[in-house]
């Protein structure tokens, strides 16, 4: 498992559209984020989390700050600050 915990700030950039072999979950630890799975939006607020099935199209929208610990499985190598 790879877990990050992320500071987004209020003027980030959305995160586009994408997929991966990985399953994804999403927590989010304070404010709050939008978060698009196969199309759907979820509103994802403090103390929420979310999963995204591996090879499913999904992006975040940014709505402010927020901290979120976000989770794959298996481990990830290929996100920034993760070592091989």
């Amino acid at each position: 498992m790879t877990f990050a915990r992320r500071t987004i700030a209020g003027d980030a950039v959305d995160l586009h559209e994408h997929h991966h072999p990985n399953e994804e979950v999403w927590n989010v630890v304070g404010g709050e984020v939008v978060l698009v799975v196969d199309g759907e939006e979820r509103l994802l607020r403090s103390g929420s989390a979310a999963v995204v099935p591996p090879d499913v199209r999904h992006s975040v929208t940014v709505v402010g700050p927020a901290e979120v610990v976000v989770t794959d499985h298996p481990r990830r190598s290929d996100l920034p600050g993760v070592e091989a």
